[in-house]
């Protein structure tokens, strides 16, 4: 959730012109010029409360710093340190603004169903050692008859307005009033869109969103259908996106047998005629590339379009960057006296990246279907490696996405989304 907090802050300027959302979390902003704050140390204050109708309901105070190049520069949203208290308390974020900032950007996050308090926001900005010297906020304790300064979305889970029902400082705090909220259900997790397959031998699990062509979306290594959170909203209002859990991941079954690559492509292969399915398009991140790959060369007639994110084709060093080798081997070690069958399973699909897969690139020459080979400019999959897939696929096309790493769909997914969609139109 860290994750999606920070994406949907750093899309908040835009959020804010657009129609309400419907979201299980929101936030409220404040924007200040940062150029007499550059390089200077800070610390922010605000008062907060919470009346929790679900345990899980939470809020948090939040600062970030946007830069001049418009990278996101000092970030921290206090998710490691969630506020439930029904008292009031405050909460501090201690900090440095970057060298090269160009906002201080700051306010609060809640999330979930219920009543969220905040009050009495103040700044200080480091004037010498140890020294610090307060920032004048305007309304930062709310006691004005409107919201000037600060802003927020309509979001149709929460309402906000200024109360005098209770206040840390003065006689009003902003009131977050989320008593009406419904959670809303999640990919990899969502019972309406879920089903269970029957394919050699093991219950497949998999989830259907949109209408239209047949769009099949294959996860990474220890991964599930929730990974392809940001993908399946935008790729459903074009397509039938048919999310899976590879079997021995998620909700998804295994029998025992030696986890490869090739079985994940059986699996697929089976699946799609389960659904009656006789040609989809592809879209398989990491190891679900891998897959991806190896389905578009044994079962050439069932995908129509490939696009693989940050796949490879074998495994050694000139494959993927050496880091990978010492992850796995520190990961394997931490699992050694694991005996439960998580652990079990954790520690055999690691041990599969050790060894798998074990195709050439001169296999690839029997995919005919358009392919787009991607991954990032830092991905793990070196790109030596990735230019050798493109380029032994009869036009294929490469795109090494710059700055990206290997989870530029989770990173960046309007980017990803957009280079995937506009491939599949132009095909």
């Amino acid at each position: 959730m860290k994750k999606l907090l920070s994406c949907f802050i750093l899309l908040f300027p835009i959020l804010l012109h657009a129609q309400a959302i419907n979201s299980s979390w929101g936030a409220f902003i404040r924007f200040m010029n940062a150029d007499s704050f550059a390089g200077k140390k800070f610390r922010l204050e605000a008062a907060v409360k919470v009346q929790a109708i679900d345990p899980k309901a939470e809020a948090g105070v939040w600062v970030r710093v946007d830069k001049v190049n418009k990278k996101m520069g000092f970030f921290y949203n206090m998710k490691d340190k969630p506020i439930r208290s029904n008292n009031w308390a405050v909460y501090t974020i201690n900090g440095k603004v970057d060298k090269d900032a160009a906002q201080l950007v700051f306010g609060g996050l809640y999330e979930g169903k219920g009543i969220f308090y905040f009050d009495h926001f103040r700044l200080w900005i480091e004037k010498g050692k140890n020294e610090f010297e307060e920032v004048p906020l305007s309304n930062g304790d709310f006691e004005a008859d409107t919201l000037e300064s600060w802003h927020y979305t309509k979001n149709l889970n929460f309402a906000t307005t200024l109360t005098t029902d209770t206040a840390f400082y003065g006689s009003k705090s902003i009131k977050i009033d989320g008593t009406l909220f419904k959670k809303q259900p999640e990919p990899g997790a969502n019972d309406s869109a879920g089903n269970y397959a029957l394919v050699n031998g093991v219950k497949i699990y998999y989830e259907s969103y949109g209408t239209g062509e047949p769009l099949l979306l294959l996860h990474g290594n220890s991964q599930s259908i929730g990974s392809f959170a940001p993908q399946i909203p935008a790729f459903a209002q074009k397509y039938r996106v048919i999310a899976v859990d590879t079997r021995g991941h998620g909700k998804s079954g295994e029998d025992g047998k030696t986890y490869n690559y090739d079985l994940f492509a059986e699996d697929m292969n089976a699946l799609l005629d389960y659904l009656h399915i006789d040609s989809a398009r592809i879209v398989g991140w990491s190891d679900g590339g891998n897959t991806g790959l190896i389905m578009a060369m044994k079962y050439p007639a069932k995908v129509k379009q490939l696009v693989t994110m940050g796949a490879n084709v074998f495994i050694d060093k000139t494959a993927v960057d050496k880091i990978v080798f010492k992850e796995i081997d520190h990961q394997l070690k931490q699992l050694k006296n694991d005996t439960t069958s998580w652990g079990k399973n954790r520690a055999r699909l690691l041990n599969m990246l050790l060894t798998e897969p074990h195709h050439t690139f001169d296999d690839l020459k029997a995919i005919h279907c358009p392919v787009l080979v991607m991954a990032g400019e830092k991905d793990l999959v070196l790109p030596g490696h990735t230019k050798g897939i493109a380029e032994h696929i009869q036009g294929g096309t490469l795109l090494i996405a710059p700055k990206e790493t290997h989870d530029y769909p989770s990173q960046n997914a309007a980017s990803f989304n957009k280079a995937v969609l506009d491939f599949f139109e132009k095909r």
